[in-house]
């Protein structure tokens, strides 16, 4: 039911639809780029948290100092959030993406052979660019290169990319594994250099064999010539200039405020959902990490589901409404594993990964398809402010009201007035508004 007025009639009109008549390869090269942008920008802060304990004593920093660290990683991404979609607006995608994966290869490097916390933050740092910068850049591609009808299903595979990356930094570089990683066979520092060099290369291949951002307006695009054999070559269509509105303006803002609630209850759950099977539920840190691997695992394929359902029969506010209502569920879960049974916490697990952390891929595809391609960049980042905000602001919070409390109980409790406020945002969003004064 796609019921509401969307913020832009005009978003993926004839003039700004993609090129049609490209081939399967260069559809699946562009699918690549778009994939590896969301896997290697926000790889720098996931590499770390696979190798902390041989990296807190390589350095001789505490746990604490090792936090502060990497928190300027998201930090620098959320301040710049906004700005890179300004930016990525004015350059272009193609050139957003190199940027984005070359910060995050800058980024791998610092942080592979920092002596100490001091460059390790600096590292850390620089990569929160391109943390902040991976998302205005690829729903900027897709909103130039991908037609309607095809944009649900290509964007939940670039959000899903977050969680591939998740899984590969953590099939690769644990150093206590049973079977050999690239940490157990060259070290932490070498192995995060490895990745260094593959994503530097990544951010090399991009910029030779993707084809040139079109012109904005009326100016003429560009001749488009691939290089043979370039797999990369898909044909941007031509955005028209426009100016942002108070439907446009007004769209963005909601969907922000909804990113920021949500935005604090995934990253509050994401970092202490482990720790509270521990202590909480009595767990072994293995089925602890199993709970959570559950539902990053439900959430690559959801994620999917989720943006191809959105695209084709469900508005985007209402797909939004449906998963922060049921994260209100999965917070009430939390508190029964608790309370009730333990158990629970494999329902609850597989609920979060179909619906907290499944949204954004929809809140990606609701700017793609409702903000004109002009607009898209801008969009984007202010909308990654917001979540890149509420995910240090629910990290934080959590640690500092669970250790006053005693529990976890008073944080599930709040993240479940965050959700119920997210969804009452939803559900404002898709009320159509008035025409005129």
């Amino acid at each position: 039911m796609r019921t509401g007025d969307a913020p832009s009639a005009t978003a993926g009109a004839p003039d700004e639809v993609a090129a049609t008549g490209d081939r399967p390869e260069q559809r699946f090269g562009l699918n690549f780029v778009l994939v590896a942008t969301m896997v290697l920008g926000p790889f720098p802060i996931m590499a770390p948290a696979v190798v902390a304990v041989d990296l807190i004593g390589d350095l001789g920093i505490t746990t604490g100092a090792f936090s502060v660290a990497l928190t300027a990683n998201t930090v620098v991404a959320a301040l710049f959030a906004p700005l890179s979609g300004r930016i990525t607006d004015q350059i272009g995608p193609k050139v957003s993406t190199v940027l984005t994966i070359g910060t995050a290869g800058v980024g791998l490097f610092g942080m592979a052979f920092a002596p100490n916390v001091w460059l390790l933050m600096a590292a850390a740092a620089f990569s929160g660019l391109g943390q902040g910068w991976c998302n205005p850049a690829t729903n900027k591609l897709i909103a130039e290169r991908v037609p309607a009808g095809r944009r649900g299903t290509i964007t939940g595979l670039k959000q899903s990319g977050v969680m591939f990356g998740t899984f590969l930094s953590g099939a690769t570089l644990p150093t206590l594994a049973t079977l050999p990683t690239l940490a157990t066979l060259y070290g932490w520092r070498w192995a995060t250099g490895i990745y260094g060099v593959v994503t530097l290369a990544c951010a090399l291949g991009i910029a030779l064999w993707l084809r040139p951002d079109a012109k904005t307006g009326s100016e003429p695009a560009f001749a488009y010539e691939a290089p043979p054999g370039a797999v990369f070559a898909v044909a941007p269509a031509q955005p028209r200039v426009v100016r942002m509105g108070p439907a446009e303006r007004q769209f963005i803002i909601t969907i922000t405020w909804f990113s920021l609630l949500m935005g604090s209850v995934v990253g509050g759950v994401g970092r202490f959902q482990i720790l509270f099977a521990e202590e909480s539920l009595g767990w072994t840190n293995f089925w602890a990490g199993w709970a959570s691997a559950l539902a990053g695992v439900t959430a690559i394929g959801s994620r999917i589901w989720w943006a191809r359902l959105t695209e084709r029969r469900v508005h985007p506010a209402s797909a939004l409404a449906i998963q922060s209502a049921f994260t209100v569920v999965a917070m009430a879960l939390l508190l029964g594993a608790a309370t009730v049974h333990s158990s629970l916490m494999w329902v609850m697990s597989l609920l979060a990964g179909f619906t907290m952390m499944s949204w954004n891929a929809v809140a990606m595809l609701a700017i793609i398809t409702g903000i004109p391609v002009a607009l898209a960049g801008r969009a984007s980042g202010i909308v990654m402010l917001g979540f890149m905000s509420g995910l240090s602001i629910g990290g934080l919070v959590t640690g500092y009201v669970a250790e006053w409390t005693g529990s976890f109980n008073l944080v599930w409790t709040g993240f479940a007035v965050l959700a119920a406020g997210a969804t009452v945002l939803a559900l404002i969003m898709r009320r159509p508004r008035p025409v005129g004064p």
